[in-house]
């Protein structure tokens, strides 16, 4: 098949599931794929199950999660098999990357590929299949303005996607899923969609809700050891921004005061350019050999408060 047009390929992988096992030894149980030319035409659909090797039994979640049954399971292909089939496609194709939704695909595939390797089997489809996975979470979130993260589900159910059969954690209904909000959000006014903009603030409204509640949480710890009447003077000339940078440092200091209850010494730690900071006592610091890579300051307990107005 001669392809003079340009094609797009959106991808979703499911993988075991469960306890810590399967995090860190994580197998592909299925894979959907759907392609499109670049007016949103779709021109393929894949879908396939695959049978793990080191953990061929599913976990209660995974069963629950994906709707996969143990049947199906074993009587599948070998991932490898089942991502050779993929890797024809997209050559078929000429297509350079298969865009999927969030880190893990990647990191799930990388996990089934040792797990090939540890048991002598061939990782061929595998290996091309991982190395055009594309991430494209974060580039979405960015152009559409999104507060943070926000699952394919929402997203797609917000511009009306409703897989035909089955339900979402499925591999071809996320990845058809992918297709939906990525075609709404380059052909449509995406922003107007009534039932995507209640989404986004509903998001931002808990998003404020949990922020105001973290910063009272950190106002109470940080107020629950009495100012001393410098630190008062002090507080009270500072404006609305540095205000929250100290009582954002004494909440830190006090905490690490708990952690510590023996230590009569401290180290701050200083990460991030400034914006984030670590408090452990200076005997566990002396112990850190990467403290080196940051800007460390050290403070006695009784004198913390004079501490906190040295370094703001």
């Amino acid at each position: 098949m001669a392809v003079s047009k340009k094609y797009i390929g959106f991808a979703d992988f499911e993988f075991t599931c469960g306890t810590a096992k399967y995090r860190f030894c994580s197998e592909m149980l299925s894979v959907g794929v759907v392609i499109c030319d670049t007016d949103y035409n779709v021109t393929e659909k894949f879908y396939a199950t695959s049978k793990p090797n080191r953990y061929p039994k599913l976990s209660k979640q995974c069963r629950e999660l994906t709707h996969l049954s143990q049947e199906e399971i074993s009587a599948s292909k070998d991932s490898n098999d089942v991502l050779l089939e993929v890797s024809e496609l997209i050559n078929r194709y000429n297509i350079k990357e298969l865009w999927v939704w969030g880190s893990f695909d990647k990191l799930g595939l990388q996990n089934d590929i040792r797990q090939h390797y540890n048991l002598g089997k061939n990782i061929d489809g595998l290996c091309r299949i991982c190395g055009v996975v594309k991430d494209i979470q974060d580039e979405m979130i960015k152009y559409m303005k999104l507060p943070e993260a926000i699952s394919v589900k929402e997203l797609a159910s917000s511009f009306g996607y409703i897989p035909e059969n089955g339900s979402f954690h499925n591999a071809f209904n996320d990845a058809m899923a992918l297709y939906i909000i990525h075609k709404t959000v380059f052909t449509t006014d995406f922003k107007k969609c009534s039932a995507y903009s209640s989404l986004v603030e509903a998001r931002i409204e808990k998003n404020r809700q949990i922020k105001a509640a973290q910063e009272e949480k950190r106002r109470e710890i940080a107020f629950s050891i009495k100012l001393s009447e410098e630190e008062k003077v002090f507080y009270d000339n500072l404006d609305d921004k540095r205000k929250k940078r100290f009582i954002y440092i004494r909440c830190k200091i006090i905490r690490a005061f708990e952690r510590y209850p023996q230590a009569n010494e401290f180290a701050y730690i200083v990460i991030e350019n400034s914006k984030k900071i670590k408090i452990i006592s200076k005997e566990k610091a002396d112990s850190k050999q990467y403290l080196s890579m940051f800007d460390v300051k050290y403070f006695e307990k009784e004198n913390f408060g004079t501490f906190i107005i040295g370094i703001l």
